[in-house]
């Protein structure tokens, strides 16, 4: 901080909240008064009015009112672990309220970007997950954001590879440490997060008993190929050499990016897959989980398809977010769940 109050305030109210995240998000001139928002594993984004005169708090509001019993919530610890190639990684391991972290169904959830990274924070479909009685391992593997440039730079071209080789160690770590049961490990994944769950189906077909992406890429030349149309030319040249340091320049190693592209390596698939995609997706297009599927039944693969009408990306109403859980709840129960434990 460069300003004394703030950091004043700031260091005030991380006494006060040691275990919670604080974010003054406006302040008066003064910085008598300020809103700010507090977070954690266990506890929703709340918004609350502080007077730093009086130090009498105002509660505004919760993004998830319902949810008023952290004790129902699952607990999120720090999961280090080390690569193959000795990389040490950072990633989070949630464990279900009232469970022993011993011989769990696992629910890996890589991150999308994949520059961007899992933290200790609230997250919808991490404590959904574990509201089921699934632990959730989340790997900030190499290529993620937040632990400097040559971690992130780690990861440049390694879709497929390195990336996936850590998220596949982690895996196993769990496995190893008596955490996670064998046979019930699922992978699903957002985005890029969906991408590594069908990488992870097709390049490690024996880790997983099923695997789900939602909204995810399924081959790297059609991203590539892909252009939004209402992008400047300015934009796009400036975007090309970007893309060819992290992806790899797209007719150079043509052979290479399918090898690592799950569309193309669908006969490799052994485990039951869901894709869940919105038609009006404008940054991964929905063609992809189309491409998959019809690359999946061509193999002869179980695979179901959802499409979701009306909404993008990020799946940002309630109602696509209800039939994106409503689905994986049913899946995971099929394949790594209760349904499943009972069959065994």
């Amino acid at each position: 901080y460069f300003e004394p109050k703030l950091e004043g305030l700031e260091k005030a109210l991380l006494q006060k909240f040691p275990d919670l995240s604080v974010e003054i998000i406006s302040a008066t001139t003064d910085r008598s008064k300020s809103l700010i928002i507090l977070s954690g594993p266990k506890h929703p984004a709340t918004l609350h009015m502080y007077d730093a005169v009086t130090h009498h708090f105002d509660d505004i509001g919760s993004s998830y009112p319902a949810l008023d019993k952290p004790e129902v919530l699952s607990d999120m610890k720090p999961y280090p672990y080390a690569a193959r190639d000795g990389l040490q990684l950072s990633a989070y391991l949630t464990i279900p309220a009232g469970k022993e972290a011993k011989n769990l169904p696992l629910v890996v959830l890589p991150h999308g970007g994949p520059e961007e990274r899992d933290s200790l924070a609230f997250d919808w479909m991490v404590q959904f997950l574990g509201s089921k009685g699934y632990a959730v391992l989340q790997p900030n593997f190499r290529g993620s954001y937040g632990y400097g440039y040559a971690f992130e730079a780690a990861g440049f071209q390694q879709w497929g590879r390195k990336m996936q080789d850590d998220i596949t160690d982690g895996v196993n770590q769990a496995i190893k440490d008596g955490i996670a049961n064998p046979k019930r490990v699922c992978i699903v994944g957002v985005s890029y997060g969906g991408y590594a769950a069908l990488a992870g189906a097709a390049l490690t077909p024996d880790l997983y008993a099923c695997a789900a992406s939602v909204a995810g890429v399924s081959d790297l030349p059609k991203l590539i190929d892909d252009r939004n149309p209402n992008w400047p030319e300015q934009y796009l040249a400036a975007l090309q050499p970007e893309w060819d340091l992290r992806f790899g320049k797209r007719y150079a190693d043509e052979a290479g990016l399918k090898a690592v592209s799950p569309a193309f390596q669908a006969d490799k698939v052994r485990v039951p897959i869901l894709l869940i995609h919105a038609d009006k997706d404008s940054t991964v297009p929905i063609e992809h989980s189309l491409e998959m599927q019809a690359a999946l039944q061509k193999a002869g693969k179980s695979v179901k398809f959802v499409k979701v009408v009306g909404d993008d990306h990020y799946m940002e109403t309630a109602d696509s977010r209800m039939t994106v859980l409503r689905e994986l709840d049913a899946f995971l129960a099929a394949n790594i769940g209760n349904t499943k434990a009972a069959a065994n």
